[in-house]
């Protein structure tokens, strides 16, 4: 019978483009018996080679290291893009943030038509204009689980 050593397990592999090498991000985690340790960490090495460029029990410095090296020279430095929200109809919105958005609307219509000596019900201008207004694909949820509008989708 043949003993067999423990290696640690692979849980997450992320392939990647680099010419000249087989590049992975990985996270490992388990006994080693050729370290002799517990392993528990993320790291970029290079599958043929057995070449471990970096390594780290959070990802942040792993993937420093792959962005660096797999950055195509001349490539533009890295910028911000503004994560693409789901937009909702206002019928899919909860009662509550429905009541509260349309609210705060008849309150700020309230005092508008004080100062203008408008007669008018502010609830329901309010409920019209949001009926209107916001009733297509302009509402997402905070990640608080609030709704809100999405006036840049309006």
């Amino acid at each position: 019978m043949t003993n067999l050593k423990t290696s640690p397990a692979v849980y997450d592999r992320v392939y990647l483009t680099c010419p000249g090498r087989n590049l992975v991000i990985e996270y490992i985690d388990g006994y080693c018996d050729n370290e002799g340790e517990y392993l528990d960490e993320w790291r970029v090495i290079d599958l043929d080679t057995g070449e471990v460029f970096a390594k780290d029990t959070v990802p942040h410095e792993v993937l420093h290291t792959a962005s660096a090296m797999t950055r195509v020279e001349g490539s533009p430095k890295p910028t911000y893009v503004l994560e693409a929200r789901k937009h909702f109809l206002f019928k899919d919105v909860p009662l509550a943030d429905k009541l509260r958005h349309i609210e705060s609307h008849a309150k700020d219509l309230e005092h508008d038509f004080k100062l203008q000596a408008d007669s008018r019900c502010p609830l329901d201008v309010a409920m019209q204009e949001y009926n209107t207004m916001y009733n297509h694909r302009c509402w997402y949820q905070e990640e608080d689980g609030r709704w809100e509008i999405d006036f840049d989708a309006c």
